[in-house]
């Protein structure tokens, strides 16, 4: 189902990642015009240049083709029924340098965060958290060795795997009802200011009791100051999608501190010093190196490959071979979304108006006018 203006979607791109994009834009190099010129920002006191980094992952199969191609009449290509081996593409891109690279004097990469792995049965586990955590680091490393003295912005889409969090989270739906029993032991919180009962508000709350042991969902929520004597403690088998207090899982599970807790992914870049923010969902126009993908896999299929081998050759030349011109207009394409986003365009509106102002990196207001002369 495509959810791109779903109420909540819309809600996060518009209130929380449209205005901090913005925010941290102004302190980003741009690329303007036909010819790609370099605009620096304009720092203020203490502030340090931003470059924005966007993650994705891809698979390029051994059996991937190009969908069509002439045949004289009553004639057909012979193709194999499956997909084959699995090659499975992790990597960033960025305005600076196209991809996370580093150079030597001679322009050959001696330093690459892009990750490649051979997924399947007889080849190597299946991508998890644990493997982007560690080509994150190694990506940080790599970045402060190309820019020093910048703030890196690692820009991820939502998946389960990137909001993934630490072994001690807070985690209502995984607590009992009373104190004790096979729960899992939870990290220490602050009730938020939020709470209803005013003069509880700031104070630090044990998620263990005296003897150790992890507390319930109904201790948690006294200590609150709920009243929660005659609520079920989870609604079976799920809670209702627009429920606020249904039961107290779900209760406990709305309260700030519950909603708003940092992922592995988002503590590991922020302890380093650096900035991380994650794309609305369903919007992969957004994410430019989606079309990086697109204009790599192109390429791919055009090449008949022999053998295994041959493809991880043939998958490693296209990913390696793109301009970086072009993936600066692939991030230009992407910001032009953002300012039409901005501007309260949606759906083929925005598509025109960002097609319309081609060469450049924003929304214009003429191309504003433009469009509110067609559709009148």
């Amino acid at each position: 189902m495509d959810g791109h203006e779903r109420e909540d979607v819309v809600k996060y791109r518009n209130e929380e990642f449209l205005p901090r994009m913005a925010a941290l834009e102004a302190r980003m190099d741009r690329y303007e015009g036909p010819d790609l010129k370099l605009i620096r920002p304009t720092l203020g006191p203490g502030e340090k240049k931003i470059i924005a980094l966007f993650h994705d992952e891809c698979c390029f199969h051994v059996n991937d083709y190009k969908r069509s191609a002439w045949l004289p009449p009553d004639t057909t290509i012979l193709q194999k029924k499956g997909r084959g081996r699995l090659i499975h593409v992790s990597d960033f891109i960025t305005e600076a340098t196209g991809r996370l690279v580093i150079h030597d004097e001679d322009g050959r990469v001696i330093e690459d965060a892009r990750q490649v792995i051979y997924p399947g049965s007889n080849g190597d586990p299946w991508w998890d958290n644990a493997q982007l955590l560690e080509q994150v680091k190694h990506a940080i490393k790599i970045f402060e060795k190309a820019h020093p003295d910048c703030v890196a912005l690692f820009i991820f889409d939502q998946s389960s795997a990137h909001a993934s969090l630490p072994p001690n989270a807070l985690r209502a739906f995984e607590m009992n009802k009373s104190n004790g029993g096979k729960q899992r032991k939870q990290r220490d919180t602050v009730i938020p200011q939020s709470n209803p009962t005013v003069h509880l508000r700031g104070r630090p709350q044990k998620m263990t009791t005296e003897r150790g042991d992890a507390k319930g969902l109904e201790q948690v929520l006294t200590e609150r100051g709920f009243d929660v004597s005659r609520m079920r403690a989870k609604c079976s088998p799920v809670c209702p999608f627009d429920s606020e207090g249904c039961c107290m899982a779900r209760l406990l599970s709305q309260q700030e501190d519950f909603m708003n807790q940092e992922s592995m992914l988002e503590m590991l870049i922020r302890e380093a010093g650096h900035e991380c923010i994650f794309l609305p969902k369903f919007h992969c126009e957004l994410n430019p190196i989606e079309m990086y993908w697109g204009w790599c896999k192109y390429r791919y299929r055009e090449v008949i490959k022999k053998n295994f081998e041959h493809a991880k050759q043939v998958a490693l030349q296209v990913l390696d071979s793109c301009p970086t011109e072009v993936i600066r207009r692939f991030i230009n394409k992407s910001w032009r979304f953002m300012s039409a986003y901005r501007l309260g365009l949606t759906g083929k509106a925005a598509a025109w108006a960002v097609r319309k102002q081609r060469q450049h990196r924003q929304v214009s207001r003429s191309a504003m006018m433009a469009l509110e002369a067609v559709l009148n």
